[in-house]
């Protein structure tokens, strides 16, 4: 009986412990991080989504779940448009992974996706339910993805070797796409419909989404609408239509409507094996002028600001999406141009940036034409991203203000760009709900100090403290200066440490960590918040710190590592040797992995340059605390997360502590030849 039992508790913790931390219809968060959350049902209105954290970095150990819902009859298509996940071992995916379900739940998976990919992955469902899942281990966060999802459906109403004539009806919403819609299709076809009204009144037409072969001229796949019954008639679309997806929608609107009772429409694709998915239509009677009953249109993009002058064009960022391109574009801009955008957003929001279509001159450093994106007001603000030839990068800004910068030189035109921007929710204000006993502090031009608990006295063992710093103005950044630091030390700070985030939350990425007597000057260039964790163990109390905080407009322009190099370079030859060990240390760190590079093999834990400290300030103070400290077993070094750090406007390189083994430096022997 009592066996009976026991097994009956195994069947139900099975059944229900596995599935206690996910929660039904709630957003994914830090906190919340195993759940399944139901999006906006899918229309025939583009909507779009992007992961937690997006840009910045998703959580570890999630499992995040967004189910989509369309009516019977309509299946549902999901264009991520860009996504950033750890990439695994080949095709696997065993670390962190996108998936894609065919159905309400995990059931049918269709595929997984992993590493980088700027234009993204398409994915159709066979029916009115779709499911994507994002799964992490414990390490190595990155971006996320973005992504769109529209409710479609095939139709092609024939039209493919003979012409088809259709009717218009006030009361149903009807839909013409090409062969095979919406999947990829790759033939060489003609297709042509003729639309009339049945009511004597108009006919309005709505591109509700498009993927062909774009390019400065539509030359393979290309759909025209004419005003009336034959190509003869007058153009809806002033020419050829041919928007690929990455740049569709490119026009304020992609609703058009006759002047007369018929419209005419013709499709023709080339066997260019680009294998493109085509176009989605929808068409409907309408009376005399447009009304409600027309299908409904699938963005509220704003017309493009192309201006281009010796003042800076002021743009105000909203809810809708709005469109920034170089001046002419499509066609070749001009050389020696200065082109300056600001785009600001209401105060407590962000900008989100997105670059849909981009083709300069190529040149290495991007010293001819290129576009240079600044995280703030002006061009003297911190660059978060470079970009010229077919190369380009969206981003997201850390405060409401984006400044834009185009220039181009005396030579070589292209095709340029285009650029979509809308409000994003402030990923800068605190959304992470604040531990308890944290400390928040208000950062100005004066500056104030910050101490650990009880310092000069021992601070506390197996605690953690949490500061806040803000800057509430709209220029300058955040600069810590640490001028007294006497933490437990280890070559690894495994033990006891100070961790500063690029942000108000630990899902940010790290600025900068330190232990034992490294005193490091860090400094926030890309964005108003900056959280300091001092975390303790169980053993080894002492002082503690003592940093100071202000802000400032100047950026650090010499590097205390070089600094120190300098100095031990001007000593002896094991000094040298010193250099080449510490500069060997330095190189080995920049080649880590970047985000979006496959990796080469399993995962592996990684060290920081800036983690490593110094054991001791002099040999006496390092005798005496080491002989209050009791040895420590050896335990295994805690992994690290690696994680994405935005572009600043001069690259700062964290001081490197000279390591010493009981008061005494011990350099390497020098092999003799």
């Amino acid at each position: 009986m009592k066996r009976n039992g026991l097994i009956s508790v195994i069947i139900w913790c099975f059944v229900s412990c596995s599935f206690v931390d996910r929660v039904i219809g709630q957003t994914c968060s830090e906190s919340n991080k195993r759940n399944t959350e139901a999006l906006p049902s899918a229309t025939v209105s583009l909507q779009s989504y992007s992961s937690p954290g997006w840009r910045v970095t998703y959580y570890p150990e999630m499992d995040c779940q967004w189910t989509i819902g369309a009516s019977n009859g309509f299946r549902i298509m999901v264009d991520v448009r860009e996504y950033i996940i750890e990439d695994g071992e080949g095709a696997d995916c065993v670390y962190d992974s996108l998936r894609f379900y065919d159905g309400a739940n995990t059931g049918a998976q269709v595929t997984s996706v992993c590493g980088t990919a700027r234009s993204g992955r398409m994915f159709v469902s066979s029916g009115p339910a779709a499911l994507l899942r994002l799964t992490s281990d414990y390490s190595i966060q990155q971006a996320g993805f973005t992504m769109r999802y529209i409710m479609t459906k095939t139709d092609d109403h024939g039209g493919c070797g003979t012409a088809t004539t259709l009717t218009a009806t006030t009361n149903t919403v009807q839909y013409i796409t090409n062969k095979q819609w919406p999947d990829s299709y790759d033939e060489n076809s003609l297709c042509r419909w003729t639309i009339t009204s049945s009511s004597g009144g108009k006919v309005s037409m709505t591109i509700l989404f498009s993927d062909m072969l774009s390019g400065e001229e539509c030359y393979s796949d290309t759909l025209e609408i004419f005003d009336g019954s034959s190509r003869t008639d007058p153009s809806l679309t002033q020419g050829y239509f041919c928007d690929s997806r990455g740049t569709f929608p490119s026009r304020s609107s992609m609703t058009f409507v006759t002047s007369g009772t018929q419209a005419f429409i013709r499709f023709r694709s080339i066997a260019s094996g680009w294998r493109r998915h085509g176009f989605f239509l929808s068409f409907v009677d309408v009376q005399g002028a447009v009304t409600t009953t027309q299908a409904p249109t699938t963005t509220t993009t704003q017309p493009p600001n192309e201006v281009c002058s010796s003042g800076t064009v002021q743009l105000t960022a909203n809810n809708d999406t709005q469109l920034i391109q170089s001046p002419s574009y499509p066609i070749f801009y001009s050389p020696n141009m200065l082109c300056s955008w600001l785009i600001t957003a209401p105060t407590g929001a962000l900008i989100q940036l997105k670059v849909i279509d981009s083709y300069l001159e190529d040149t290495d450093g991007c010293v001819g034409d290129y576009v240079h994106i600044h995280d703030g007001s002006n061009a003297d603000s911190a660059v978060i991203a470079t970009y010229c030839g077919e190369i380009s990068s969206s981003v997201n800004s850390t405060s409401n203000r984006l400044y834009i910068q185009f220039r181009t030189d005396g030579s070589v035109g292209q095709r340029g760009f285009q650029l979509e921007y809308t409000v994003l929710y402030d990923y800068s204000a605190p959304s992470c709900a604040p531990p308890a006993g944290i400390t928040n502090l208000e950062a100005n031009a004066t500056a104030q100090y910050f101490e650990s608990p009880n310092y000069p006295d021992n601070y506390n063992s197996s605690s953690t403290f949490y500061w806040l710093i803000h800057n509430p103005s709209d220029t300058g950044y955040i600069r810590l200066e640490v001028e007294d630091s006497r933490i437990e030390a280890d070559p690894y700070c495994t033990y006891d440490k100070v961790t500063v985030y690029r942000g108000p939350c630990t899902t940010y990425p790290v600025l900068s960590s330190f232990c034992g007597v490294e005193k490091p000057t860090v400094t926030q260039y890309t964005g108003s918040y900056v959280l300091v964790v001092f975390t303790t163990d169980a053993t080894a109390d002492f002082r503690g710190f003592r940093i100071k905080y202000y802000v400032t407009t100047e950026v650090e322009k010499t590097s205390t590592f070089w600094r120190d190099v300098a100095l031990i370079a001007g000593a002896t030859i094991a000094g040298i040797a010193a250099v080449a060990i510490i500069v060997g240390l330095a190189v080995a760190a920049k080649r880590g992995k970047l985000p979006g590079m496959k990796s080469s093999g399993p995962k592996k834990r990684r060290l920081s340059v800036s983690s490593l400290s110094s054991s001791s300030s002099s040999s006496d103070e390092s005798d005496k605390e080491s002989s209050n400290k009791r040895k420590r077993p050896k335990t295994a070094l805690r992994s690290k997360t690696k994680v994405r750090l935005p572009p600043v406007k001069s690259a700062k390189v964290e001081t490197l502590p000279k390591v010493s083994i009981k008061g005494q430096s011990k350099l390497p022997p020098i092999a003799k030849k």
